[in-house]
């Protein structure tokens, strides 16, 4: 979820073979037919889950955080892939054959937990990971596994932009932002896309606003940020930022950064917080009284059961909330089909039982993982990662996906609504009211951010 808060050298160092470069490159996107020929040198061990070696069974590998933090956002995300497992196992499986799903925790060393996955568990195709930070530390890892890679919960526009020119290397430079991988794919909206929805949302209904920050204290605060500032001086906004705090990511107390920013009478508060960390906020900011003294808050991902049922009657009701996903957002009967797939299977478990706003996409990838395997007939991953790029899978529970064939970015849209107690969830707490869904393209980003340095990743 987070971006990346490590150094270049650390992350450098969680790879095999030391630095990786983008040698494959034209107009600063990767090429994805040197990628494949030199993934053909590696070790046989190192294919062996791209050349379909689990036999009668399709075997997908998943690593997403399972304790700490994010527990419950990567608990909702192993628990959509599962059920789309399960459901596709229902319905003849892939090409005749059984899905197996292994998922195992980040852990202190993922980038060795996603080779564990390909090189033991002979998983065909990957999909993860709860933090961008780690996204981004694994990905020459995944590049040299030669398997494909749906990213579901990754926020960093980072990991799908390719123009490295443009941009800069983000593997080779300390300045650089672009780090696309040619056999990862994302199947969720990107920071960009999110903050770009909420910069435009307050340009249409607020204007020109005085607007103080809080975030967690590391690169996706600090990106998140970023991004919509650059997006509100795009569309022509001119904001007077009044205050900006970070307080530690899982930090306990946030009240001196809550009444710094009230200090400074704000109108608007933007906010990145997430899992735990909109938690956190929003009891604190509510005992601070915030929510009287402001007219609007608005979160990027803080949108999410298992935020709002931990918040129980705490959260206030009018603020702004946004998500990659929300389940009654979208009037179709693919998420409809999700929906019932998730209550049925966890209507028993100790979290809600609608699926969190990572839900829809990782479903989503797994099942588009089946149609690609059945479109191309085989488990190779060069004919995977070929048909991936550009391919609309049509049933989405947000409606058709298309992955970009550049970026590999899935043109997804992105959900804000209000707080509201008036809405259907099964728990107790808050749901959302009144959402919008923002699209943009990447020529409309671009435009955007001119001058801003900042890459659209889409």
């Amino acid at each position: 979820m987070g971006s990346d808060h490590t150094k270049h050298g650390e992350r450098v160092g969680e790879t095999n073979g030391g630095r990786t470069n983008s040698s494959g490159t034209s107009g600063g996107r990767v090429n994805r037919r040197s990628f494949l020929a030199a993934a053909g040198t590696g070790t046989a061990v190192a294919l062996a889950g791209c050349s379909g070696g689990g036999g009668d069974t399709v075997r997908i590998g998943g690593m997403y955080l399972l304790s700490g933090l994010a527990q419950a956002l990567g608990t909702s995300s192993e628990n959509a892939a599962r059920a789309a497992v399960d459901d596709i196992n229902e319905n003849g499986g892939i090409n005749g054959q059984d899905v197996e799903i292994t998922i195992r925790d980040h852990g202190s060393q993922p980038a060795q937990t996603i080779r564990s996955l390909v090189q033991e568990d002979n998983s065909d195709v990957l999909i993860g990971i709860t933090s961008s930070g780690v996204g981004l530390a694994t990905a020459p890892t995944i590049e040299s596994l030669g398997v494909p890679f749906i990213a579901t919960d990754i926020g960093t526009p980072y990991l799908t932009e390719f123009d490295t020119e443009a941009y800069g290397n983000y593997y080779e430079s300390d300045d650089g932002k672009a780090a696309l991988k040619p056999n990862i794919f994302r199947s969720t909206a990107n920071t960009s896309h999110m903050t770009y929805g909420i910069a435009k949302f307050i340009a249409d209904n607020y204007g020109a606003m005085r607007v103080a920050n809080m975030g967690p204290d590391y690169a996706y605060g600090e990106q998140c940020w970023e991004y919509f500032k650059a997006y509100s001086e795009g569309l022509g906004v001119d904001h007077e930022y009044v205050a900006s705090e970070f307080p530690s990511l899982g930090a306990s107390d946030m009240t001196p950064q809550i009444n710094s920013v009230l200090s400074n009478d704000p109108d608007l508060v933007f906010t990145s917080f997430w899992a735990g960390d909109a938690t956190t906020f929003i009891s604190q900011a509510a005992e601070q009284g915030l929510f009287d003294e402001v007219e609007d808050v608005f979160d990027t991902i803080g949108a999410d059961p298992t935020v709002f049922s931990a918040l129980g009657d705490t959260t206030p009701e009018g603020i702004h909330m946004s998500g990659w996903y929300w389940p009654t957002a979208y009037d179709n009967e693919y998420n409809q089909a999700f929906l019932d797939k998730y209550e049925s299977m966890y209507s028993d478990e100790p979290v809600p039982s609608i699926p969190g706003f990572t839900g829809g996409q990782t479903w989503g990838a797994v099942q588009t993982y089946k149609q690609v395997i059945e479109s191309v007939g085989s488990l190779n991953s060069d004919d995977i990662v070929s048909e991936l790029e550009g391919f609309t899978f049509e049933e989405d529970p947000r409606g058709p996906v298309t992955y970009d064939a550049d970026s590999h970015q899935a043109q997804a849209p992105v959900t804000l609504g209000t707080t509201s107690f008036d809405v259907d969830v099964p728990y107790d707490g808050a749901g959302l009211a009144d959402i919008q869904k923002y699209t943009i393209t990447r020529d409309e980003s671009l435009e955007l951010l001119d001058g801003s340095g900042l890459g659209p990743g889409m």
